[in-house]
């Protein structure tokens, strides 16, 4: 935990505290990272500034334990996701692009907070460690789910492949969703055109051996 966040140790000032990083959360997924304030946070909560001033130095540490509590929710999210007995008894055909629709789903949901914390991280080290730790683990639960159907994956490669589409999947889903940009600057992106045209891609090029 970053030195300018302190953990509250009574249950009350618990409740109080998660109140107020649910209510960050929230501001994020409305406003982005450039509407995001502390005494909105405060007016929002209940919470007075006063008491949030007792938790976190400032703006940024409030931002970074916001992130914390968010990390736990996505990280769970990837493990329902990515659970083999959600596709037992698919063929690769029917898993890869099924498991593209659930992940565009996925980022959807949270792609407003997700997308300020991928913003912020351009400017703060400590939020890009963290967000990097998430996207690896989504990254290494999805290619350990598709090479279980390693048999009907012809790439010579098939790790080498299989991490290949996600990293595809992921650059994608970001732009089409303005993730990585300003709510403003999104092109319009058809995003079941183009959650379609990936899972026919990726499944194409991991049925070639060439």
């Amino acid at each position: 935990m970053s030195d300018g966040i302190r953990a509250p140790k009574q249950e009350r000032s618990q409740r109080s505290f998660e109140l107020v990083l649910d209510t960050t959360l929230d501001l994020l997924g409305e406003k982005g990272y450039a509407g995001f304030a502390l005494t909105e946070v405060s007016r929002r909560s209940g919470v007075s500034v006063g008491s949030i001033y007792t938790r976190v130095d400032g703006k940024d540490d409030l931002l970074r334990a916001a992130q914390g509590r968010f990390q736990e929710r996505i990280l769970a999210e990837h493990h329902t996701l990515t659970d083999p007995d959600r596709w037992a008894g698919l063929s690769l055909g029917e898993l890869l692009p099924g498991l593209i629709v659930e992940y565009a789903a996925l980022l959807g949901r949270c792609g407003r907070v997700l997308g300020a914390f991928l913003q912020r991280a351009a400017a703060d080290p400590e939020v890009a460690k963290v967000g990097k730790g998430a996207y690896f683990d989504i990254r290494d639960r999805f290619v350990a789910l598709v090479l279980t159907r390693r048999d009907e994956i012809r790439h010579p490669d098939p790790e080498r492949a299989v991490g290949s589409c996600f990293t595809t999947v992921y650059a994608a889903l970001a732009r089409g969703l303005a993730l990585d940009v300003p709510a403003e600057a999104a092109e319009g992106t058809d995003l079941s055109t183009l959650v379609e045209d990936l899972g026919a891609m990726t499944l194409a090029f991991l049925r070639t051996d060439a």
